[in-house]
């Protein structure tokens, strides 16, 4: 862990990746003459460097073949092409639309081994956390209705119920997610999985009836604008009585140097890179959220592990 960022740092403190970028694939001898570099170890050095950012996919490598042996040509690989610099300068798209041509959720209906991964990581997600939650939290006993919105394949869900199992469920997601939902063999209803009804849809247009609207790790994914459409949402939704479960990261003013802080300020940089607008925020954002929306002031319940759930009632 300490190698690869220290090697990646002398490269471009050396300039090798912005080389790379004008020049296309250069072997490690180019490198060397174009930086105007006379040092005769330079050339094994700068290979030695490049080969271990290649193995990483930071770098490409072709590997050449002529009389005095095999030698390398390298290039930007797949993970030097972020675009983080163009979207700090220019505004506009975020990394992941400015590299790939879509959003990160549009790519995931194109790209289904992409989207299988991230239902995946998602899933194992959900596992760590809301095992705690089941745990620790009682604010599903009274709801007869749970909308997980953004619940992926019904992961969390299912954790829900393994508690309360009075709920009606319903996870709710975009249709390529809900597609991937796990069938249950012997069920008439493909879409009625282990007590849990699986509904396509736009959280971001309207939102199905409940108690509870569950949202875990979805209010990062976007800007205020979206967070307040899809708060708005749940509020048209809800009972008088009913309520808004968040799970997310809440990050301090000030930079604290201990384990959470340090990990929600990179949750909060994963954000940025993949949705534009989407950040992780201070408990002054989530407040600025739930008044936008018509929901009273948030209510922290507890932490689990660097998360935290939050609960936003009603105003009537």
């Amino acid at each position: 862990m300490v190698f690869v960022p220290m090697v990646l740092k002398g490269a471009l403190e050396l300039g090798i990746l912005e080389l790379l970028a004008k020049c296309g694939q250069l072997s490690p001898l180019d490198i060397a003459a174009r930086l105007s570099i006379d040092n005769p170890a330079t050339p094994d050095i700068i290979n030695r460097l490049l080969r271990l950012l290649a193995s990483y996919s930071i770098l490409s490598c072709t590997l050449v073949e002529d009389k005095g042996g095999p030698h390398r040509l390298y290039g930007l690989g797949p993970r030097s092409k972020h675009c983080l610099k163009d979207a700090v300068k220019e505004g506009g798209a975020d990394p992941f639309t400015r590299t790939h041509g879509m959003n990160l959720f549009d790519y995931m209906g194109q790209d289904p081994r992409f989207n299988d991964l991230f239902n995946k990581a998602m899933m194992s997600s959900s596992a760590i956390y809301m095992a705690k939650i089941a745990q620790h939290y009682s604010g599903f006993s009274k709801a007869k209705t749970v909308v997980d919105l953004g619940g992926g394949v019904g992961e969390t869900l299912k954790i829900i119920l393994s508690k309360n199992p009075h709920i009606r469920a319903i996870n709710y997601d975009l249709p390529h997610v809900i597609a991937a939902a796990p069938p249950v063999p012997g069920k008439i209803d493909p879409n009625d999985i282990e007590g849990i009804t699986h509904v396509g849809g736009d959280i971001v247009k309207a939102v199905p009836k409940a108690d509870v609207h569950f949202l875990k790790s979805v209010l990062h994914c976007g800007d205020d604008e979206f967070c307040v459409k899809v708060l708005k949402n749940c509020w048209e939704a809800l009972p008088p009585t009913g309520k808004v479960v968040i799970v997310d990261e809440v990050i301090p003013d000030y930079p604290g140097t201990d384990d959470v802080s340090q990990t929600n300020f990179l949750m909060d940089l994963n954000a940025l890179r993949f949705a534009p607008g989407a950040k992780a925020r201070t408990q002054r954002e989530f407040a600025e959220l739930a008044r936008a929306s018509g929901f009273h002031a948030p209510k922290y319940v507890l932490r689990v592990y660097n998360l935290w759930l939050i609960e936003l009632h009603k105003k009537m």
